[in-house]
């Protein structure tokens, strides 16, 4: 009889999980549609001008180029492919189908709730996951941002996928879930290609500090690093074919490398820099800061554009849509609490591998122009690490007790 029961109890909270994630997949949908049919877009500039062109530009030329009338590599194609498959479902003469697209984004951006919510109770608990997921759902600047035709929903859905699926292989050594690891993170790449330097982060904690040389994670590196290399073939055999040269990932990162290297922007002027070699510039740009002004670079380099960074939300809806208004201070609170996470999980290792990656994208940022766009896919990471301090100071001590 006992046994029934505990079958029965274990159905009910089953049962209740799944009405839970539906209900945090409803919420993050309905909030995201809120800002996709309440606001009165304004015409499209810049960046998302850029790729709706270079988009048009694909389907009726046949190649990519970005702000160019022939074949370059200044941007991954990974979000111009995208859109492409999005405009040819729907059509894209004589205006191209945006609507469509911030629909397709809000979805995305829903379902990225859930897996948050999946890889915070893999980590920890139930907890920590709607801790995480549901700030991720109403957290405004992701609700606002499935408006913009822009690759951060996109990027966000593959790379918080790959940090699910990375947080997996590290316990089961699963190959087959490592290739497909691969691939995921090889999309993500293809999308924002800032996170390239971490493919073999997870894989050296793991190796050299967590598992004290346990062969098996050289195994599923490789499993991973074969999904990778198999996805970003193509784009490099393209630009060796195409552009008669190897290109790794882009050519764009140079110029946002010397932008960042102006501290508090003072004096800035990129045409000064216009060199062939723009990535190699601003490392020497760097280096010479330090060397002259090492004092003035230390602090640009580290609070200075942590503050442009992380000090207030990339937001930028109009001031009369007062939507989400109320949980405005709902980044601070992550900010804060998502840091001080940070120092927990090394503390107590918990979620470390949550945390290094923050780090590291942190770092990351910190080489190039500061925006507050940037934070955009750490803040995830840090509403798993808050959810992990929140977790521990509101249940999981208390049950201690």
């Amino acid at each position: 009889m006992r046994a029934i029961i505990n079958k029965l109890s274990f159905k009910r909270l089953v049962i209740l999980e799944v009405l839970a994630v539906l209900l945090l997949f409803a919420v993050a949908l309905y909030v995201r549609l809120k800002f996709v049919f309440g606001i009165n877009h304004p015409p499209l500039l810049t960046d998302a001008f850029n790729y709706d062109a270079m988009t048009r530009q694909f389907l009726e030329k046949g190649f990519l180029g970005y702000m160019s009338q022939k074949p370059n590599a200044y941007i991954t194609p990974g979000y111009p492919l995208f859109l492409a498959a999005i405009y040819s479902i729907f059509g894209y003469m004589p205006s191209s189908p945006l609507l469509q697209v911030r629909i397709v984004q809000s979805v995305l951006g829903s379902l990225t709730c859930i897996i948050v919510y999946l890889t915070g109770r893999r980590l920890k608990s139930k907890a920590t996951g709607l801790i995480a997921g549901s700030s991720y759902a109403l957290y405004p600047t992701f609700a606002w941002s499935c408006t913009l035709i822009l690759t951060e929903v996109l990027f966000n859905f593959l790379f918080l996928i790959y940090v699910y699926l990375q947080v997996r292989i590290l316990e089961n050594k699963s190959r087959v879930e490592s290739f497909f690891c691969g691939l995921v993170f090889a999309a993500a790449v293809l999308v924002r290609p800032v996170i390239f330097p971490l493919l073999a982060v997870p894989f050296a904690y793991q190796y050299f500090i967590a598992s004290k040389n346990d062969k098996r994670i050289i195994r599923i590196f490789l499993y991973a690093l074969a999904g990778v290399v198999l996805l970003m073939a193509p784009w490099w055999i393209r630009n060796i074919v195409v552009l008669n040269k190897f290109i790794l990932l882009a050519t764009q990162t140079g110029n946002p490398l010397i932008a960042g290297t102006f501290p508090y922007f003072a004096n800035i002027d990129l045409s000064r820099y216009n060199v062939s070699d723009q990535f190699a510039e601003g490392i020497r740009l760097i280096i010479k800061g330090f060397a002259t002004q090492p004092l003035l670079y230390l602090k640009w380099f580290t609070v200075g554009k942590w503050n442009f960074i992380f000090g207030y939300p990339w937001y930028y809806a109009p001031a009369e849509f007062t939507f989400l208004k109320s949980v405005w201070f709902l980044h601070y609170v992550v900010i804060v609490l998502g840091w001080l996470g940070v120092l927990f999980s090394l503390i107590k290792n918990r979620l470390r591998v949550i945390a290094l990656f923050a780090l590291m994208l942190t770092c990351l940022q910190l080489l190039f122009v500061p925006e507050a766009r940037y934070a955009y896919s750490i803040i995830p990471l840090l509403m798993l690490l808050m959810g992990n301090v929140v977790d521990f100071l509101l249940i999981e001590s208390k049950q201690g007790c």
